[in-house]
């Protein structure tokens, strides 16, 4: 259906703040659009389903493959993407229809006002292919082309999501790099990326369940097993020196601690392991793995 919308908004352990979310998106939608809510794990959220709203289950839980699951349940042309803890401004979802008049742009970045984006950027997103440093400001005032998305707040056309086989389900558990890992595999098939500022989303930043539910150590474990697969994806062969460099210093700070060791030895302990697991799930998937959207 030309220009119609399916939002879709993954959702784990969130079932008291969703509500916020859902309330937020329901005035927006029009007739032929369709409102998917994916939830995961036990805490099934109490979702009015409708001719438009729908409730779908995703097991076990792992955020790109509840995406996915969106995406093939609805038809229409433009996918747009939430997180379960933000709350949309008006008009967002008229901004992602007339971004996507432009057959040249595969997907759409919204604006997100986010405490903890960095202030003074020019561009939503900067990328050190050297290093794999990121910077992700998707809270600049200017409308323009940018490099990568955000998982909060972005749409496809479903050409291209569907082309690129969805998102990867290989990165798990906090699924760091995964809507950037789709960003890149969209622009490898010749699409633009768009950053729209005037479609605007609040990020409650929910600190219960979502991506953010594992211990620290967890999460730093996950943290690096994404990073390194991400980087045996995308990492030119020339930096895989300065990426272990850069990295390495990234762990170092991130393991920081008080006590009697410089370094917390069970966090630094998990960043090693973490590195290691998706090493080997990067060549475990290149040997063995079929199958797609």
């Amino acid at each position: 259906m030309g220009n119609a919308i399916d939002v879709i908004v993954p959702t784990y352990g969130r079932s008291s703040c969703i509500h916020k979310c859902i309330s937020s998106i329901l005035p927006q939608l029009q007739e032929q659009d369709n409102l998917f809510i994916v939830w995961q794990g036990t805490q099934k959220p109490e979702v009015r389903e409708a001719k438009n709203v729908h409730s779908l289950y995703s097991s076990p839980p792992n955020l790109p493959r509840a995406r996915n699951k969106g995406v093939l349940a609805g038809e229409n042309e433009i996918v747009l993407f939430f997180d379960d803890d933000v709350v949309i401004g008006p008009g967002v979802l008229e901004c992602h229809r007339n971004a996507h008049v432009d057959i040249s742009i595969g997907a759409v970045a919204g604006k997100i006002i986010d405490p903890l984006f960095p202030t003074g950027q020019s561009a939503p997103s900067t990328y050190d292919e050297s290093t794999g440093r990121i910077i992700q400001s998707f809270n600049v005032d200017k409308s323009q082309f940018t490099i990568s998305l955000m998982g909060a707040h972005m749409s496809f056309k479903r050409e291209a999501i569907l082309r690129i086989n969805g998102f990867d389900e290989q990165f798990k558990r906090n699924a760091l790099w995964e809507e950037v890992d789709a960003a890149f595999r969209i622009r490898l098939i010749g699409y633009k990326l768009w950053y729209c500022a005037e479609a605007v989303v609040d990020h409650l930043r929910e600190q219960h369940g979502g991506c953010r539910s594992d211990t620290p150590q967890k999460y730093l474990f996950n943290q690096f097993a994404n990073t390194t697969y991400f980087a045996a994806k995308h990492a030119r062969r020339q930096y895989w020196n300065t990426w272990l460099t850069y990295w390495k210093y990234r762990l170092e700070y991130e393991t920081r601690s008080s006590g009697v060791f410089k370094h917390s030895p069970i966090k630094v302990l998990s960043g090693v392991l973490g590195a290691i697991a998706g090493l080997l799930r990067y060549w475990t998937i290149r040997c063995f793995a079929t199958g797609s959207l």
